[in-house]
């Protein structure tokens, strides 16, 4: 694999390496040998070249992979409120939907408290104090079978991120960054 992260596969010679990549979900640029036929493909995270290449040509389709990489990782939400990670969807509240784009724009990254707060109350009649709680808890639960989890930054707001196997089983979210005893008692077990 290349130090950029997508596979170089020689096409045809290593078509048992492209499939094992494809299965591995790995991005790949088959470059194709002279007199082969190119392959047809129908993988986001695969594109083809034939050699030579330029060194400008080639980062442009390796930069291109890498970006249909990231782009396969991020949730999307239409605009009926459906939610989808890959394959998977469900559908969600528009109050709901309102805090998700925020997610989604900042995601893995932390939404501070204040401003989900004041997108949900833009957008409900009347907000009460513990509203993005309850909406949070309600999102957190629908989200597992996305492979997302909301957690919390304590004292900051919120973030979305992929599941781990560790956040799931946890299933709280919570992202300790506070300081004192309870962190530190936490880096000693």
């Amino acid at each position: 694999m290349a130090p950029s992260g997508v596979m170089f596969v020689r096409w045809p010679a290593q078509s048992d390496l492209r499939n094992q990549a494809r299965r591995d979900g790995v991005p790949r640029l088959l470059v194709v040998e002279a007199g082969a036929e190119p392959p047809i493909c129908d993988d986001p995270i695969e594109d083809w070249v034939r050699a030579p290449i330029s060194r400008v040509d080639l980062n442009a389709r390796v930069i291109t992979l890498k970006n249909r990489l990231v782009s396969r990782r991020l949730p999307v939400l239409d605009s009926a409120g459906k939610l989808s990670m890959g394959a998977a969807s469900i559908t969600i509240s528009s109050a709901q939907a309102v805090l998700m784009e925020m997610l989604i724009e900042q995601f893995g990254d932390v939404v501070y408290r204040e401003e989900l707060t004041q997108r949900l109350s833009d957008r409900v009649v009347r907000p009460t104090r513990n509203l993005l709680d309850l909406h949070i808890m309600r999102l957190r639960r629908r989200l597992l079978p996305l492979g997302l989890v909301i957690r919390t930054a304590w004292g900051r707001g919120y973030l979305l991120e992929l599941a781990t196997d560790e956040a799931t089983s946890r299933a709280t979210g919570d992202v300790d960054e506070r300081p004192g005893p309870r962190s530190e008692s936490r880096q000693a077990s």
